[in-house]
């Protein structure tokens, strides 16, 4: 995976490039952070310009964009803007909106993927599907939420998951068949964590999704999509066309715990097969040992230590080498706590595409939480 940073007008692009044996690319992923705070029309545009001539320099065209997600400090007054900036591209994407603030503190952070395999895109309301010459078909399902003010955090995450079988089933998927990621969030993940672990096991039971079977891989954090009153809400991303044979699902349980020691459902890490490229994507990752204990309270340098220890446990156990990540999502309990963080991260991986933002972790106790990819081409 080749990576690399450019200063560009305003922002700082940092970008991972993933090429064939002849050296074309084929998945092109890239985070744009201004580099001051701004008005949010002044932010969008920076960003936009930035975008642009991240994707002139290395000659990717709009239209090879499959998706871009939005970390916002403020969603509900900065929607409207990004909506805007969305109608101003030529192309249609995965789009998602995350009210969690960028550190360091600007307005918007972007994260953004793109393929060169694309053969054509479909929408269903807020069903996005890709299609692609191997075959496979991208599905992301954005924003799920149920903004009852009434309902609990255990009767929202029922309820959206209801949704999303919904949505999947019109496009011929399932949620245990097709599913391979989600994104849950709570703006008060405190107080409604536990409804969602609730709700997502009593689901998955009946589908059969258990420490036998398998579950998904998932980052449930704090966030929110903007809905006033949605104690929960999600984004899933799921794949038709796969050899279900070309998946697997990765522990390192002399590091970190599996999911089900601790009450919780959701993979480590899973390992899919597509085409000739190998794809790890890696939950959300916390200072957590082999009894699922939270190790270092309190210290942000140790736990963002043993963290990255756990990470490159996931990536030894899929046998993918650390030049193979691809991005870093990085979630801070404490956002004053970035500048102990980022040398850490840039000691790892210095050049990575990295996105870190404000948000508390599924518990009190952890003070960062990491979510990652990686990719290689199978030779």
């Amino acid at each position: 995976m080749e990576t690399g940073i450019l200063k560009l007008d305003g922002a700082e692009a940092r970008y991972s490039i993933l090429k064939d044996t002849h050296g074309h690319w084929m998945q092109f992923c890239y985070t744009l952070v201004p580099e001051n705070p701004e008005q949010i029309a002044n932010q969008i545009r920076i960003i936009e310009k930035a975008e642009g001539q991240l994707y002139k320099t290395f000659k990717i065209k709009n239209e090879t964009a499959l998706l871009k997600r939005f970390f916002s400090s403020d969603l509900i007054n900065h929607r409207e803007d990004i909506i805007r900036y969305k109608e101003r591209q030529n192309t249609d994407f995965y789009l998602s909106l995350i009210e969690q603030p960028p550190a360091p503190a600007v307005k918007l952070a972007l994260f953004g993927m793109c393929l060169s395999n694309i053969t054509g895109k479909a929408r269903d309301d807020n069903a996005f599907c890709c299609e692609t010459t191997s075959g496979l078909r991208h599905i992301f399902i954005e924003h799920l939420a149920d903004p009852d003010p009434v309902a609990d955090s255990a009767l929202q995450t029922e309820r959206i998951f209801s949704l999303l079988r919904e949505r999947l089933s019109k496009c011929n998927a399932t949620i245990e068949n097709n599913v391979l990621r989600t994104w849950i969030y709570a703006p008060h993940i405190d107080a409604d964590y536990s409804g969602i672990v609730k709700a997502r096991k009593e689901l998955f039971d009946a589908i059969n999704l258990t420490k036998d079977t398998h579950y998904i891989a998932s980052t449930g954090i704090q966030g929110s999509m903007g809905d006033q009153f949605a104690r929960v809400s999600m984004d899933a991303y799921a794949v038709t066309g796969l050899d279900e044979t070309k998946i697997r699902y990765i522990q390192a349980p002399e590091y970190l715990s599996p999911t089900h020691v601790y009450g919780v459902t959701f993979e480590r890490a899973t390992m899919i097969e597509m085409g000739n490229t190998e794809w790890l994507t890696i939950s959300g990752t916390a200072s957590i040992d082999n009894n699922g204990e939270v190790v270092h309270p309190g210290d942000i340098v140790k736990q963002t230590e043993r963290t990255l220890a756990n990470i490159s446990a996931l990536l030894d156990a899929a046998d993918f080498e650390k030049e193979d990540l691809s991005s870093f999502m990085v979630y801070l309990r404490d956002p004053a706590d970035y500048s102990f963080v980022k040398p850490l991260l840039d000691n790892y991986a210095e050049t990575l595409p990295t996105v870190c933002v404000g948000a508390s972790v599924c518990r009190p106790g952890w003070l960062i939480e990491i979510e990652a990819t990686a990719g290689r081409i199978i030779v």
